[in-house]
């Protein structure tokens, strides 16, 4: 028997309860249904999700499994690099313990052992996936979950436009978020807009890489209606995000790229024949979200050499600037939280986030979680894809625009305000990366 052969009959062994299966199913579930399941009262109305549930029994999954377990994640470097990136956050930790203590704020460190749990949970889930997935029987029946599941929140997003489906979050939320209406996301605009960007994303992949065969109408509804969404999101940074991917698909692959476009401007052509009332929807969302808030109308023409970032930069940065300003004067004032942060979570020195995973991560955990952080990024960018070309450059693009997007928020990370965007981002990049295997003999990294 070969090693693989008795690495393929151990996780085989893994996943033969049912209760494994039905834990990384409502995981996936989980990424698209983020309200509440159950409530309770600590600090105020508390809620569990469904992710906080099912994320317990995925951490008992690993604990009971953790020698093979350990063994698979060292052998990927994409998993690797995470663990280590994980493993550095639980270390810092101890620093916003003890800043929580000394402050008097100890259900701060209970909060922010909460988000590192959610952390570990979509961390773990990717693992189980990318074990559950060696079997190629099994990609199918996840691909077509991840596009049903999609096309679902969609279909609940624009009928709740229309208004046939009332805002579904409580009255704290709708009060902080303007009543925006996300479906069962996060009502913050990033919530929706990222969802769909990656869904996106990986519909693309699918729908340019032929040898997976996976439901071609699913595919190409979930390509069309998560770009709609996107449209309706009012999501700025998801807005960057996609003319980002798009750049480098046209720069990369063209002539898949006018091929795309074309299935999507007819799907356009058709909404405005019918006359649709989305496209409308769409239009004034851009509209109001971006091109009414840039002083200089100059900087949506092409032609022109004369655009200022800085000033487009303050028009439809709600803030970013002054906020960057305020995190690099902070950071000025207090070098000592460069090399290491003082931990996970910790804003207690400044009281909120940088808006800038860059400077929020220097702040928490310092110069080496950032370091860790961005080798885990990057090191999607080296793994080989052989003949799933496509696949590669979808990931590739993805992840280029999270490094840039990154610069303005903070979705990548464990902010509960951002809910589940980072579970999802390594479920898709796990099932981007997995069908490597099946169609080629690519050097497992």
């Amino acid at each position: 028997m070969t090693n693989t052969d008795y690495l393929n009959k151990r996780l085989a062994l893994i996943f033969k309860p049912v209760y494994v299966r039905v834990a990384l199913l409502l995981m996936v579930v989980s990424y698209f249904y983020n309200l509440p399941v159950l409530k309770y009262s600590v600090q105020g109305d508390n809620e569990f999700r469904l992710f906080d549930i099912a994320g317990l029994v995925i951490l008992y999954i690993i604990y009971i499994n953790k020698p093979i377990v350990l063994f698979f994640i060292r052998s990927k470097t994409y998993l690797n690099t995470m663990n280590n990136f994980v493993m550095w956050c639980a270390v810092t930790l101890i620093f916003t313990l003890l800043f929580s203590v000394f402050m008097g704020r100890p259900l701060w460190f209970i909060k922010s052992l909460l988000y590192y749990y959610h952390m570990l949970a979509f961390f773990y889930t990717g693992v189980l996936m990318a074990m559950y997935l060696r079997d190629k029987k099994r990609y199918k029946l996840v691909a077509h979950l991840v596009l049903i599941f999609t096309i679902l929140e969609s279909v609940l997003v624009f009928i709740q436009h229309y208004g046939y489906v009332p805002f579904l979050w409580n009255s704290v939320y709708e009060e902080a978020y303007g009543g925006f209406l996300s479906g069962t996301l996060g009502p913050n605009k990033i919530c929706l807009g990222m969802t769909m960007f990656i869904s996106l994303v990986y519909a693309i992949g699918l729908f340019m890489q032929s040898q997976i065969k996976v439901n071609k109408i699913l595919i190409i509804v979930a390509m069309l209606m998560s770009l709609a969404i996107i449209g309706i999101s009012g999501s700025r940074t998801t807005y960057l995000a996609l003319l980002i991917f798009l750049c480098y698909l046209f720069i990369m692959k063209t002539r898949k790229f006018i091929a795309l476009s074309i299935l999507l401007s007819l799907a356009v052509i058709v909404a405005f024949f019918f006359n649709l009332e989305l496209i409308d929807t769409i239009v004034t969302t851009i509209e109001n979200r971006v091109i009414n808030k840039v002083s200089n109308p100059e900087a949506f023409n092409p032609a022109s050499a004369n655009v200022d970032v800085e000033q487009l930069y303050q028009d439809l940065g709600a803030g970013r600037d002054r906020i960057v300003l305020m995190y690099l004067d902070y950071i000025a004032r207090n070098p000592y939280v460069i090399p290491f942060g003082i931990g996970v979570n910790n804003r207690l020195l400044i009281g909120s986030s940088a808006h800038n995973i860059y400077l929020s991560l220097i702040n928490e955990v310092g110069l080496v979680g950032l370091f860790l952080y961005l080798k885990w990024l990057t090191s999607f960018l080296y793994l080989k894809f052989g003949k799933m070309s496509s696949l590669k450059m979808v990931l590739n693009g993805l992840v280029f625009a999270m490094l840039v997007t990154l610069y303005f928020g903070e979705h990548l990370y464990l902010y509960r305000s951002v809910f589940t965007i980072l579970g999802y981002f390594i479920l898709i990049t796990i099932l981007l990366i997995v069908p490597r295997y099946y169609f080629n003999n690519a050097k497992r990294k």
